[in-house]
């Protein structure tokens, strides 16, 4: 049952050490890299339930009690679905495809791996979607954290011939919009958190923002001397001030 003409589909994965943000594990540790996702999706999800938009979770599916561990973890009142598809691409244009089935107008699908985004900014999509054909967020590493549409400008074929994985994926994605002749709202450019040089991005870059109240910051903080050991000059930052 909906509640809401708008809807948010938040794609998930279970913080399974090994399997989940393997990059930033291969540095700081699978354990760590699962704890900090943890964090990443808890918080983003305090936030994201706080709009005025439907919720649904969206997992990657795997052993048969995981939509139990999602419960657990993450709470019963939430609406949860496994995504379904064989890449990134088809799970995303199923999903949502069934939301605009089930009878939302306008649906924004993100990620989990940009703990620092302002929800205020998730919402500001939805509603100027009553203006725009679709709404896309471009991340640094060259992807994009949110892709949003209208029921009556859906168009399914931007997630088709899509090389998932690599470096290039909102470009391309963009020039099929365009092709379509979509007008489209360009959300900020942000940092989507997969490596330590993204790690370090969102650890300095938040000291002085409302993000250094999060559980995510406080395990930052509570991790400085291991991010300081990879520690890099951010372009266009002063140095910081060892503490």
């Amino acid at each position: 049952m909906i509640m809401s003409e708008s809807c948010i589909l938040f794609f998930v994965k279970y913080p399974e050490p090994g399997k989940v943000k393997t990059r930033l594990g291969e540095v700081v540790g699978n354990d760590k890299a699962a704890m900090l996702y943890r964090h990443f999706v808890q918080d983003m999800l305090q936030g994201l339930a706080r709009l005025h938009a439907d919720l649904h979770i969206c997992y990657v599916p795997g052993d048969a009690d995981l939509p139990e561990k999602f419960k657990a973890w993450l709470g019963p009142q939430h609406m949860f679905a496994a995504q379904q598809g064989l890449d990134l691409g088809e799970r995303m244009k199923h999903a949502m495809q069934k939301a605009f089935d089930d009878g939302y107008d306008r649906v924004v699908l993100m990620g989990s791996d940009i703990p620092d985004y302002p929800c205020e900014l998730v919402q500001k999509a939805l509603n100027d979607l009553q203006h725009y054909d679709a709404a896309i967020g471009p991340a640094f590493d060259g992807g994009y954290y949110l892709i949003g549409f209208r029921k009556d400008s859906f168009c399914p074929d931007v997630f088709d011939g899509i090389r998932w994985g690599e470096a290039d994926v909102y470009q391309p994605t963009v020039e099929k919009m365009r092709r379509a002749r979509l007008e489209v709202l360009q959300l900020p450019d942000w940092n989507d958190v997969d490596t330590v040089w993204d790690l370090n991005v969102l650890y300095r870059t938040n000291k002085n923002s409302s993000f250094r109240r999060s559980s995510t910051y406080a395990l930052l903080r509570e991790n400085d001397a291991l991010i300081r050991q990879y520690d890099i000059d951010l372009p266009g930052m002063a140095p910081v001030e060892k503490e």
